[in-house]
């Protein structure tokens, strides 16, 4: 009886080592992999043929930094983009083109929700591939973006000049010589500032473009580029020209003008306008045919007294309105007066 209870003291002491071994000190189940730095995931790289050089973007992935609901970790922030390139044909084998940092602010340029750079390094006839990787503040490689491959070729030339510009009441009219076969783009330099995107969502056939919204007074420059319309469109470089827009709209005549003696002067009476940029008034004599200003500035006042009127037995006057810009109203209706 003995012999037995050791015997299964034996076998439960052995079992409870085994377990121990594979638990402890032997062979562990599949290995927990660590979890990789998420640095966001860039799926959109693509290249345009602009102002004669390859311009590559993309939307940079969504602000990271933010804690997981779940592990309540903070996720790394993107620091730099890597930018890798080689031939057409050897994706697997791209060398570092540059590194973008996000915080020197030079190198790139953000529009909408994309980020700009430019490679002007490129051979005709030759083809180009590019992959970008979002790096973390950590120096940590995220995911490679998919791969744009290009087949460069020279882009066109700038657009026959010359570059007509018409300068009106908040709009610019830009003409040039049409040239068959080729489509044109239009950029507008705000502030000094280069721009990436044009002015027009596609390419037009057109030889004249309006640009209206403008503010007067303010001088702005414009680019037109001739595109070679390809699978790929190729834009070259283009005609530049700068435009001030100008407040040429005038104010309303003025209305209740009136005349009437004030002992052997003359006062001239008016509503006042209510345009904003209304800088003054002019009161004119009208004797004949022939119209006098009487005033020498505009004036600020809705009154206005006549004291060198001639002995005329009927005198009449007008009055207009003048704004910020100089710009005259049509005369008021007369206002006749009886002198005598």
């Amino acid at each position: 009886m003995l012999k037995r209870n050791i015997s299964v003291c034996s076998i439960i002491l052995a079992a409870l080592c085994l377990a121990l071994v594979f638990s402890s000190c032997g062979k562990k189940g599949n290995p927990v992999p660590i979890p990789v730095v998420k640095a966001g995931t860039i799926n959109d790289l693509r290249g345009e043929v602009r102002d004669g050089v390859l311009f590559l973007s993309f939307t940079p992935p969504a602000s990271l930094g933010r804690k997981e609901a779940r592990t309540g970790e903070e996720e790394p922030r993107i620091a730099s983009f890597k930018v890798v390139k080689g031939c057409g044909t050897c994706l697997a084998d791209l060398q570092p083109l540059r590194t973008i940092v996000l915080n020197e602010k030079r190198g790139y340029t953000l529009a909408g929700n994309r980020l700009y750079f430019y490679d002007d390094d490129l051979m005709p006839g030759d083809s180009y591939a590019y992959r970008v990787y979002p790096v973390t503040e950590r120096g940590t490689n995220g995911e490679a973006s998919n791969a744009f491959v290009i087949k460069w070729e020279e882009p066109p030339g700038p657009p026959q000049g010359p570059l007509k510009i018409v300068e009106g009441d908040t709009r610019v009219e830009l003409s040039w010589t049409k040239e068959e076969k080729y489509l044109y783009n239009i950029y507008r330099y705000d502030n000094g500032r280069y721009p990436v995107v044009p002015l027009n969502p596609r390419p037009i056939s057109t030889e004249l473009y309006m640009d209206a919204g403008l503010t007067n007074g303010r001088t702005y420059t414009y680019e037109v580029r001739k595109v070679s319309p390809a699978p790929l469109p190729l834009e070259g470089e283009g005609l530049k020209g700068t435009a001030t827009p100008k407040d040429r709209t005038p104010p309303g005549a003025p209305m209740g003008v009136k005349a009437e003696k004030k002992g052997k002067a003359i006062v001239v009476t008016w509503q006042a306008n209510a345009e904003k940029d209304l800088a003054g008034y002019n009161v004119y004599r009208i004797m004949g045919s022939q119209a006098v200003k009487l005033n020498n500035t505009p004036l600020k006042e809705t009154t206005f007294l006549d004291t060198g009127a001639p002995d005329f037995r009927f005198i009449a006057y007008h009055v207009t309105a003048v704004d910020t810009e100089r710009n005259e109203s049509e005369p008021s209706q007369e206002s006749i007066i009886q002198k005598e």
